[in-house]
């Protein structure tokens, strides 16, 4: 590979065009992975709505571990652009050095946490019957990922925060590819297959929903590993290494990933928490709702895309410009980049309340179902560029050292409108999913408008830099 900076303030011509630059890269990986969301929900929703719903019911909770890691990543992450910022290569070197040390040991926690609970929590979590034995068994498995997820998020992270976007793109996508054809072969049993009017034998394990968890758990652990062998890569300006003086704990570093992780966590944690109390209350509606409920979340996937993009440029431009002592720019660049993902948002928006059908219907061939996740898709579809500015400028929020903000304004999204709004109109007006659905787009609007608030007022800007950065 050839040496490129890793101070990327200046990677264009204008502020725009750097920000496109960071992003597009990130853009295509999402789109990568909603194609691996595709692949596992079609093929899991192939073998019905029970296989559909087993999935569903334990993805909430499995998104609790996201708020793990996301802290880490976050935690270590935005202290790796700052000191980039500062040109305190030194310390960037010892940020990479923790990052190995605490995602292992956090990510075989998780881990086994998870694996502990997997038997439990489908009954607690109100799977049918008919669903439970199915949600164990996914759980089971896929619990065993959660370590390979975490060194992979936390190491794509910290390059995309060097300015590289390329290799995570690169690295992920072979793990896409490798999930693909997992599935193919664990989930369904020995058959025949028929492709250009030539017949021949296909193995498969016929492992149902615990194959799709295998395939997840072993292309993630591929995808860790090679990201960790590009951060050792010597021909970096600033790459691992398992040297004693990199390895060993540093206790600003973590002091500080800490201040950045908990509220994050905490964010996260709650929201989640809070999606799984609402698949909850999905869950007294039927099979079918709960089928349809995982088959809309799974498509509206794809009106993400933009806008984590966007976010993860904005996060990695801010805190370099914070490190280098560019507030201005550092502004700057929040602004421009939330007109780019509102504006982009609005063209997706309307795309997904038009094709909310036609996306559906990759997933799934069960008519039951197709209806009903399709008026979720057009729900949710008016939601999209608030929704967008809350995910970019608490992306700007963040690498701005201000990480209680977003927490705050999430907590009060969940807790203070959704998860009331959601029992409120399923049990007391009777709207069905719908209601839920309607309780999430005013969630998400209502932290989109406060987002913008507290990014204009500029207060976030004070003590945003964090100590030992700019040190030399």
């Amino acid at each position: 590979m050839a040496k490129q900076s890793v101070n990327v303030l200046t990677l264009g011509k204008t502020p725009f065009t750097t920000i496109l630059k960071l992003a597009w890269p990130t853009i295509i990986e999402q789109m990568m992975f909603t194609v691996l969301n595709f692949s596992d929900t079609a093929m899991v929703g192939a073998l019905g709505a029970v296989a559909t719903a087993a999935v569903g019911i334990t993805s909430t909770s499995i998104w609790l571990s996201g708020s793990v890691i996301s802290a880490v990543s976050v935690g270590l992450s935005i202290q790796l652009a700052q000191s980039v910022g500062a040109g305190n290569y030194g310390r960037a070197k010892k940020v990479i050095g923790q990052s190995l040390l605490t995602s292992l040991t956090v990510g075989i926690l998780l881990a086994a946490v998870f694996f502990a609970l997997h038997w439990q929590l489908p009954l607690w979590l109100g799977a049918e019957p008919s669903v439970v034995p199915h949600a164990q068994a996914y759980l089971q498995v896929i619990s065993l990922s959660l370590l390979f997820n975490m060194l992979s998020s936390v190491f794509s992270s910290l390059l995309r925060c060097m300015g590289d976007t390329h290799t995570p793109l690169k690295y992920n996508f072979t793990a896409i590819i490798l999930n693909i054809i997992f599935n193919f072969l664990f989930i369904f049993p020995s058959r025949n297959l028929t492709v250009l009017g030539l017949t021949f034998p296909m193995f498969g394990l016929g492992l149902g929903v615990a194959g799709a968890a295998w395939g997840t758990a072993l292309s993630l652990a591929v995808s860790a590993i090679l990201l960790l062998l590009s951060l050792c890569d010597k021909r970096r300006e600033i790459h691992l290494s398992l040297q004693r003086e990199q390895l060993k704990p540093d206790r600003e570093i973590l002091k500080n990933m800490v201040f950045l992780g908990i509220p994050t966590a905490m964010e996260q944690f709650i929201s989640t928490s809070g999606q799984v109390v609402s698949t909850r209350i999905v869950s007294t509606l039927g099979t079918v709702a709960v089928a349809a409920n995982t088959l809309a979340v799974s498509a509206e996937s794809l009106s993400y895309m933009p806008a984590y993009g966007v976010s993860v440029a904005t996060t990695t431009l801010v805190s370099q410009s914070i490190g280098a002592d560019k507030k201005d720019d550092a502004m700057n660049f929040g602004k421009i980049a939330n007109r780019l993902g509102f504006c982009a948002m609005i063209f997706v928006g309307v795309l997904l309340f038009l094709l909310a059908e036609p996306l559906i219907r990759l997933f799934t061939r069960d008519e039951s179902v197709i209806p009903l996740a399709a008026a979720m898709l057009r729900i949710v579809a008016i939601a999209q560029p608030l929704n967008a500015s809350y995910s970019i400028l608490s992306g700007a929020l963040r690498g701005a050292a201000d990480v209680k903000s977003p927490f705050f304004i999430g907590v009060f999204g969940m807790w203070g409108l959704r998860v009331p709004l959601a029992l409120l109109f399923v049990f007391v007006f009777h709207w069905g999913l719908h209601g839920y659905w309607i309780a999430m787009i005013i969630d998400n609007m209502t932290k989109g408008a406060l987002t913008i608030f507290r990014f204009k007022q500029g207060k976030w800007m004070k003590n945003s830099s964090l100590g030992g950065a700019s040190e030399g």
